[in-house]
């Protein structure tokens, strides 16, 4: 397994999913990839293999888009980095001992092992359900809770021009 943009952009659409998981129509490619800045054609190819796995299911059509097939809570992230990237593991050896002749006397071999296995678990305890509680480009819901609380911060007041700076980085919010 090797920690690559198909992994990463794969975790990105779900966590989309996720965050729009109370809309009744399903989510178009087309408009996640606006609110996320990714190319829309390489989600698409991320997308057939997380339908195959039955991790999300797909609607065509002018009014189609995707939607999550299992609650976000139930959906680790072990299960979209494996389906989208492979096993997770360090090293080949770590599952297959049989390719390297010199597994049986290598001295690091157990530590890839234990480094894997920590490495699993952390990704198993994970979910998109974390993902989705977390703002991000296009999740109006805690974008909003997000933005209500920093409503409460105060403008500070820094001299002169001090409002116009402030304005101008509250509207790149």
């Amino acid at each position: 397994m090797r920690l690559n943009t198909r992994g990463r952009y794969g975790l990105q659409l779900l966590s989309q999913l996720a965050c729009h998981l109370d809309e009744t129509k399903p989510v178009g490619l087309k408009d996640i990839a606006k609110s996320t800045g990714l190319p829309w054609r390489y989600l698409e190819q991320i997308a057939g293999p997380l339908r195959k796995a039955s991790l999300i299911v797909g609607r065509p059509g002018r009014a189609g888009g995707y939607r999550l097939v299992r609650p976000p809570s139930r959906i680790t992230l072990r299960e979209v980095m494996e389906v989208t990237s492979g096993p997770v593991r360090l090293m080949e050896c770590v599952d297959k001992p049989e390719t390297c002749e010199k597994s049986n006397k290598c001295t690091s071999r157990a530590m890839w092992v234990t480094l894997t296995g920590e490495l699993r678990g952390v990704l198993d305890r994970y979910t998109l359900d974390d993902l989705a509680q977390r703002p991000c480009a296009g999740c109006r819901a805690t974008a909003s809770r997000a933005k209500s609380l920093r409503t409460t911060v105060k403008q500070p007041s820094r001299g002169r021009g001090a409002s116009k700076r402030w304005k101008y980085m509250r509207s790149l919010e």
